[in-house]
């Protein structure tokens, strides 16, 4: 309609004119007058200000924002330890610091400008906080919908969807897809107002409203019909959980196809079952731990030593990084005076954990990890260990294939698969659909097995194994649910949508001193499957500065590497926890404040 202006952009921006007034949507012109923000995402909020400036009164946002915008510096304090054993599966970002608001607005308040009257219906979905603002101009019924939807029936990711699903009683950390069901609630309610246009803040206009929320609400659909068909929380939440989560995006009494439980047996003599550890006993009474996630776990190996049902226990294997697993390992390896083994992947986040940001690390960094390259093999009394890696429930994670005399060989695969599917519930776990990685690797290793041969989940006292009808049945719907996906995101690869961290900064978390240079790594993956060269801006952040220039970084398909970042602690503020961002930009990739990192400037020492 006459006197709106729609520009594209990292972040989209629109413009409403009437005479001299302007109203801005997402970003815009700083003469606005009101800017207009339907979610507190960082990239969005600093689109935004560009417009507030320090204003007070341009800026209108959704209550929902309240916290994130008034107070995003408490966040990042607390952040600084809360990011350890971190189980809420919540993306990170949120605003450096506060942005100044007019007036926040909740469903069904009404927004006057200029003779026109905005509308806002709460949308929430690919975030918790979103709003729509529905307005008719000249005829046009306009609704500025944020990142609700993109042309196409698109979504820009689906890791932002993880959330708790209480009804089901099942946590953030298993909650793929919870917010699939307040997003087709809220594209229903969009639809439902009939737009003649979408304005989203990423990508095109949306010229055909309903064809576009049909097909997002088709693709999101069938995306979780097939997640549960193959899921493992079948096994461990049963059929009665799984269903109620069914129920919230598929509708009461749709049909729900979930896996039948896989041949499965108790554990034999020689593996005792502690909890999320497993200890092997050789036939001399000597044992071999496989990880140690909890206190309570050490104690039991603890008295078993002590009851000389063991002699001494010799090594421990690390399968994965999450917390239940890796918890007490530096306790178990000094209470026993042996060795922790796992793959590159996991060794270094046992090591170096503040360096990491990813599910449930733990903070008990383990002081030497002797790391095991995939596919070598290593004897353990009259046991034959091959070690893998073995990317399934998280990226960071490995099996050991335990071969001993007179028993069928048995590989115990951390959490990756459970007799009724896979592990892949935690959309930050980094489950990339990928031929060279990701469950499709596992896949095929376990194939590759010999024959007769059992697996073993650090949760579950059982032997299990899957036919080859049911290993052809995973990878199947596994594939089915990755052609969907690619439908759904706007990435040119599907894994941009599902890896939140195909860019990220290592180490997530420096401690320095005011004055002290340091060096970060922007690590990049690239995912697609064409060379790219990426151009990186650090944003620097109030007492971080950038000291040297940052060349691009050109990667072959599907390979990684990294820019070298160097920093300076300057004055410009006092103790605590600082944080910059990155901006990226490649041919069709283009994203601002994406990731970032930590720095703890401690106090100076008194004179």
């Amino acid at each position: 309609p006459g006197g709106v202006t729609f520009k594209r952009g990292v972040i989209n921006s629109a413009e409403i004119v009437r005479g001299d007034n302007a109203l801005a949507v997402y970003g815009g012109e700083a003469r606005a007058e009101k800017v207009l923000l339907t979610h507190a995402r960082r990239d969005l909020v600093e689109a935004a200000r560009a417009v507030v400036g320090e204003s007070t009164t341009k800026a209108v946002a959704p209550e929902a924002s309240r916290p994130t915008l008034e107070a995003p510096e408490k966040f990042w304090d607390a952040w600084w330890e809360e990011r350890f054993d971190y189980y809420k599966q919540q993306v990170t970002k949120v605003p450096l610091r506060a942005l100044p608001v007019g007036r926040y607005v909740k469903d069904g308040d009404v927004l006057e400008w200029e003779g026109l009257e905005f509308r806002v219906m709460e949308t929430p979905g690919y975030t918790r906080d979103g709003v729509t603002y529905c307005v008719e101009i000249d005829g046009v019924k306009l609704a500025f919908a944020g990142d609700l939807i993109m042309e196409g029936g698109r979504v820009f990711d689906i890791y932002s969807f993880q959330d708790a699903i209480p009804d089901a009683k099942v946590g953030g950390y298993h909650g793929y897809g919870s917010r699939f069901a307040p997003w087709i609630a809220s594209l229903e309610k969009v639809a439902a107002e009939k737009p003649d246009l979408i304005v989203p803040a990423r990508g095109p206009l949306i010229t055909n409203p309903a064809g576009d929320i049909s097909r997002a609400i088709d693709r999101v659909r069938a995306v979780y019909r097939n997640y549960l068909s193959t899921n493992a929380l079948h096994w461990y939440f049963k059929g009665e959980r799984m269903r109620t989560c069914g129920a919230r995006v598929l509708g009461e009494g749709a049909d729900i196809e979930l896996m039948p439980y896989a041949e499965h047996v108790d554990l034999p003599e020689w593996c005792r079952h502690i909890g999320t550890t497993k200890l092997l006993v050789s036939d001399d009474g000597h044992g071999f731990v496989l990880d140690v996630g909890s206190t309570k776990n050490l104690e039991t190996l603890q008295q078993i030593l002590e009851d000389g049902l063991v002699k001494k226990i010799e090594g421990i294997w690390v399968t994965h990084t999450h917390n239940d697993h890796s918890r007490a390992v530096r306790d178990a390896a000094e209470a026993f005076g042996c060795p922790v083994y796992a793959v590159a992947e996991v060794a270094d986040v046992l090591e170096k954990p503040g360096a990491w940001f990813l599910p449930g690390v733990s903070a008990n960094a383990v002081a030497v990890v002797e790391v095991k390259k995939d596919g070598e093999k290593m004897q353990w009394r009259e046991f034959a260990f091959t070690c893998e890696f073995f990317p399934g429930q998280i990226y960071n994670h490995g099996g050991l294939l335990v071969e001993k005399p007179g028993h069928a060989p048995v590989f115990f695969i951390g959490d990756a698969f459970s007799p009724s599917g896979i592990d892949d519930y935690c959309l930050m776990n980094r489950n990339l659909m990928r031929e060279d990685t990701g469950y499709l690797l596992c896949l095929e290793k376990v194939r590759a097995l010999p024959e007769g041969s059992w697996l073993v989940n650090e949760h579950i006292p059982h032997l299990f194994r899957f036919t080859e009808a049911e290993l052809d049945g995973i990878e199947e719907k596994y594939r089915a649910r990755a052609a969907v996906l690619q439908e759904m995101l706007p990435w040119d690869d599907v894994n941009y949508g599902i890896d939140e961290q195909w860019a990220w900064f290592y180490p997530y978390g420096t401690e320095a001193k005011v004055g002290q240079r340091i060096e970060v790594e922007l690590r990049i993956w690239n995912h697609s499957q064409k060379e790219r060269t990426f151009e990186v801006n650090v944003n620097e952040a109030e007492g971080l500065a950038v000291g040297g220039d940052l060349e691009p970084l050109t990667l072959g398909p599907r390979e990684t590497g990294a820019v070298r970042v160097p920093l300076v602690v300057t004055e410009g503020k006092g103790p605590g926890v600082r944080v910059f961002t990155a901006s990226l930009r490649s041919e069709g990739i283009a994203v601002d404040h994406w990731c970032e990192a930590l720095v703890k400037v401690g106090a100076p020492k008194a004179p």
